[in-house]
């Protein structure tokens, strides 16, 4: 589609990134050559696009132009990949965290960031891997096992993230690195303080899975002042076989109900509730409620195809939300899997694509920088027109953001050449 001036100087507005002051340049003297927080900024909006190789990248910075290289800080010239390599492999992720921070403060002062989705605000944490390894080089701090029936080595780093699902626009907000001998639970108490720090005033409710399900982070959660909502499972087994005591709830009819059509089925979703406010038998940190989300799916016969049980525990009060909105509430929390990791994986493929894999420290400088060209390339979606009262195709929303900052340098060139003059 046509890009209009507007759009090319929005693109231009998302790839200007606050970078935080502890952000050091690693380079020698000898070498530096382009600006330093250019050429991060540049990686930042090549991997929005889809770039997966430092190669793109350095095919990206080409396509730019003079215009558009001069707003993001490059100048003249274009980084080739050799030097795209050195930068990361000595690059420290120190200052990348504050700077995420300070990119979505920016979005939400410009309120392309808002809690559309529920007022409370929510903020989702979920784990997922971020870098594997498979040719037996090894890479400090990573995780290690075998993946094959020789044994052969298998090194990992994961994450653990938080990401603002009660947004529309969906940033993730933080993340913790996960390599040898360390936890998504322990990640967890200590980044959620971190972005209640950044970021508090923008949410009050704290979900994550079964994984994060423990009295230490219900603990964390109350005195922080949120409310939280846990995943059960089976690693909480008395709390589990509590939830799934079906007497204790009134089954006769649902306390919300949601039906929806996906590819050929029909899925439904009913909410169950009991109040346990008080009960030493619910021994977590503020408990109040336990949930039983029963969702069954017919074919176009409707004819059951499968029914799946899922149980949570928490510590909002009944009647803190309504009905429906504690159902949503559930669903919301997957909009970090459906939304941020699934485009992470898929679209700027996360899972396949690791420009710099020399140490554990430039793994994780490429993480952050994936996690601020998603918020930039997700900024830019939210503000796309819709379709059929649907968000733009993430696909669709890389190539127009393309095709902005290449339009970039017309507007650019103008506003220098109207200086001069």
């Amino acid at each position: 589609m046509p890009i209009t001036e507007a759009q090319a100087r929005r693109a231009l507005r998302h790839a200007d990134i606050p970078w935080d002051a502890e952000v050091d340049d690693p380079r020698e003297g000898a070498w530096v050559v382009h600006d330093h927080l250019g050429i991060l900024g540049g990686l930042a909006a090549a991997f929005s696009v889809g770039c997966r190789s430092l190669r793109r990248v350095e095919d990206f910075f080409a396509d730019l132009g003079l215009g558009a290289r001069r707003a993001l800080g490059l100048g003249r010239g274009k980084p080739c990949d050799t030097t795209l390599y050195r930068l990361l492999a000595g690059q420290s992720p120190a200052g990348l965290e504050e700077t995420l921070f300070a990119q979505v403060k920016d979005l939400i002062a410009r309120k392309v960031v808002k809690n559309d989705r529920l007022a409370l605000g929510v903020l989702s944490f979920d784990g997922k891997g971020t870098w594997s390894r498979t040719d037996g080089k090894k890479v400090k701090g990573a995780q290690q096992s075998a993946y094959d029936a020789e044994g052969s080595s298998l090194q990992t780093f994961g994450a653990l993230r938080a990401t603002l699902t009660s947004s529309s626009a969906c940033p993730c907000v933080g993340q913790k690195i996960i390599g040898s001998k360390e936890g998504e639970s322990t990640a967890f108490r200590e980044l959620l303080p971190r972005v209640c720090e950044a970021l508090g005033g923008q949410f009050r409710i704290v979900t994550g899975d079964a994984g994060l399900c423990a009295r230490e982070n219900a603990e964390v959660v109350t005195a922080l002042g949120r409310w939280y909502l846990f995943g059960l499972k089976g690693n909480q087994p008395y709390l589990h076989d509590l939830a799934r005591e079906h007497g204790r709830y009134d089954l006769n009819t649902p306390l919300a109900r949601t039906a929806e059509p996906y590819r050929g089925h029909t899925i439904v979703r009913e909410l169950y509730a009991r109040d346990v406010a008080g009960d030493p038998a619910a021994d977590i940190e503020a408990a109040q409620q336990l949930w039983y989300i029963c969702q069954t799916t017919t074919d176009l016969r409707g004819e059951i195809v499968t029914v799946e049980q899922r149980y949570f525990v928490t510590s909002i009060t009944a009647g803190t939300l309504t009905r429906d909105q504690e159902l949503a509430l559930v669903r919301m929390h997957w909009a970090i899997e459906n939304g941020c990791h699934w485009t992470l994986d898929v679209m700027l493929g996360e899972d396949e694509g690791h420009p710099c894999q020399a140490t554990r420290a430039s793994i994780e400088t490429v993480s952050w920088l994936r996690l601020i060209g998603y918020n930039a390339v997700s900024a830019w979606r939210r503000l796309a027109p819709t379709k059929d009262r649907k968000p733009m195709a993430w696909a669709r929303a890389m190539e127009t953001l393309r095709d902005a900052l290449l339009a970039s340098q017309v507007i650019v060139h103008r506003e220098f050449a109207q200086a001069v003059t």
